[in-house]
């Protein structure tokens, strides 16, 4: 001891090797714990980790390319599904290329001649055109053109029209007793009928049927022009596709309704079937279009040629088995418009 006293410099030395002992524990127990912690979050990782082995392994890299791959395939077969809804031949071509009127004038000098076109492309083949389709689905626009916010919507269907009569008068019906169309939309109304269709999607009524009614409120007929489709009957799909339905009802033989069926499955432009509806003729639909018929035959020539004939023994009647029986044929189409996928949302660039 008073050796200690007299060296006050290793006493000193000492007390700091107690402390770097105690020091030195204290770490030590600190790292045990942090040991420990880590040793727990292990076993518990791994057993996330084979939990999620049972529920599907981990893809392997040969795994992962076949998964690319397959996820190539399905993109290239997405793009051929969309240029086939574009439409195919001249027909879609001409659709594509078609700019819009740029006035109202315009707009009802475009609709004018078109009308005035397929009335004089009816008569020469003989299809007696009613007065209820006298102006093809758009009387509404007789004595002006389209308000401006519809001049494009408008100018679209009529494009359609003019597909859809060019068809049926190829397919020499009796008579086009009428035509009529969707009614057009802005693109407000377009939007907020969107809108109006994802929330009663998200919130279906009680009754299907009023909620089928509260859908097509907007589609309310606001002249003979236009038509409500049922939207069940609809393949309009808000944001991936727009469609607009045309419906036409004309009289004549079935291969009428055959010859106009299969031109619309050549699918020159995106046009399905999405009903038809086949009955009798009445009366009335049948004698004016046997009126037509005879209208449509030439008259004889008033020149009187001085040639004798001999006379030849009639060929005996023979009345057919099954007569040709006219019938009154209802086509409700819809023309589909593809909508361009939404733009991938910007990446937020990373902070450090």
């Amino acid at each position: 001891m008073p050796a200690l006293k007299k060296s006050p410099l290793f006493v000193v030395a000492l007390l700091l090797l107690g402390l770097v002992a105690v020091g030195e524990v204290g770490l030590m127990v600190q790292r045990i714990s942090e040991m420990r912690a880590a040793e727990k979050k292990l076993v518990q990782k791994r057993a996330a980790l084979a939990e999620l082995a049972a529920v599907g392994p981990v893809p392997s890299r040969e795994t992962a390319a076949q998964i690319e791959a397959d996820l190539a395939r399905a993109h290239r077969a997405l793009a051929a599904m969309q240029a086939e809804l574009q439409g195919r031949g001249a027909a879609a071509e001409r659709f594509k290329s078609a700019k819009p009127p740029a006035a109202r004038t315009d707009a009802f000098f475009d609709l004018a001649t078109f009308i005035e076109n397929s009335r004089n492309r009816a008569k020469r083949l003989g299809v007696d055109v009613q007065p209820a389709a006298a102006h093809f689905g758009f009387s509404l626009y007789a004595n002006e053109g389209p308000e401006t916010a519809l001049i494009a919507p408008v100018f679209h269907q009529r494009l359609v029209v003019q597909y859809l009569v060019d068809a049926l008068l190829d397919a020499r019906p009796r008579a086009l007793l009428s035509l009529q169309r969707e009614r057009p939309l802005t693109d407000d109304e377009r939007k907020a009928r969107a809108e109006a269709l994802a929330a009663a999607a998200a919130a279906p009524t009680e009754n299907g049927a009023g909620g089928a009614a509260a859908r097509t409120e907007d589609f309310v007929s606001l002249s003979t022009d236009y038509f409500s489709l049922d939207p069940r009957l609809s393949a309009n799909a808000p944001g991936i596709v727009e469609v607009t339905a045309f419906r036409l009802v004309f009289t004549g033989q079935t291969a009428a309704l055959r010859a106009f069926l299969n031109k619309l499955a050549g699918f020159e432009l995106p046009v399905i079937v999405r009903a038809v509806e086949v009955e009798p003729a009445t009366g009335e639909e049948a004698a004016t279009a046997a009126a037509a018929e005879e209208a449509a035959v030439p008259a004889p020539s008033s020149v009187v040629l001085s040639v004798t004939v001999p006379p030849k023994a009639k060929p005996p009647t023979v009345n057919p088995l099954v007569p040709k029986a006219l019938s009154k044929f209802t086509v409700v189409v819809e023309f589909i418009d593809l909508l361009p996928p939404p733009a991938a949302p910007a990446t937020a660039p990373a902070t450090s």
